[in-house]
């Protein structure tokens, strides 16, 4: 009996981590994720671990107009002029050739790839809200695809977005050269936002963590000094009214 479980032990020690994580993971019932206006009805119910909820793969990438290639481990979509690559058991990813840091890797479970939602429909261009009143993630990309197979129950899309997304951010700084290597880079949003909608990427390189935000703008000072060149800042988000944005600009340094 002793030999039997000391057999057991050893085998578990030597599976990957991608298997092994699962065992941390709980299902998410409660969780409704809708999309483009179509609640989504998963072959699998969303999972959370460690915070972020992940979904089944194709499920995801599909509905958001994205196509997906799954292959010893990695996971390649390209959709929206994006291109996104993950691995199984790995933080590490990226998005049109740029360099990403998952908080949790994608996973295996019952024979299922699962992917961070909020991650993966953010690197495919959508806007991201979670109402933590009902438990709802609700996603808006700018192409509203849908894909077959995936059908739910109505829900309310957002209101239509103004011809000129980038009249919701303003006063951006910096615009057009700086000298200053760790430039404070800020805007301001022109109607109020979700704070936990706001996305902000730096040369693709996604910078939301260590954004300060508020309802009405937000500042950034990058950790280490930009190399001299253009740089681009793309922020998106959805205001308070359900509106969803998406705008960039350029400096140089």
């Amino acid at each position: 009996m002793i030999q039997r479980l000391l057999g057991a032990a050893a085998c578990a020690l030597l599976l990957p981590a991608a298997v092994i994580a699962p065992a941390l993971a709980q299902q998410s019932a409660g969780v409704t994720v809708i999309v483009n206006g179509q609640t989504m009805n998963f072959p699998q119910p969303p999972v959370e671990q460690a915070g972020r909820v992940f979904v089944p793969l194709r499920g995801i990438f599909e509905q958001l107009g994205a196509s997906v290639v799954y292959q010893n481990g990695t996971i390649n979509a390209t959709g929206n002029g994006r291109n996104v690559s993950l691995h199984i058991g790995s933080t590490q990813a990226t998005v049109n050739g740029q360099p990403e840091t998952l908080d949790s890797p994608p996973f295996i479970e019952n024979a299922t790839t699962l992917v961070p939602l909020r991650f993966i429909a953010q690197a495919l261009g959508a806007s991201v809200n979670w109402n933590n009143n009902t438990s709802t993630v609700a996603i808006y990309s700018a192409h509203g695809h849908s894909a077959s197979g995936y059908r739910g129950n109505a829900y309310n899309a957002p209101p239509e977005q103004p011809m000129n997304a980038g009249a919701y951010v303003t006063n951006r700084e910096p615009v057009g050269m700086t000298r200053d290597r760790d430039p404070a880079i800020s805007a301001d949003f022109a109607r109020p936002v979700r704070r936990d909608s706001v996305h902000v990427t730096l040369d693709g390189r996604d910078i939301t963590g260590a954004v300060d935000v508020s309802s009405d703008g937000f500042q950034y000072t990058p950790d280490r000094p930009l190399y001299p060149g253009r740089h681009t800042i793309r922020v998106s988000g959805v205001t308070q009214e359900g509106a969803s944005f998406s705008t960039s600009w350029d400096f140089t340094v």
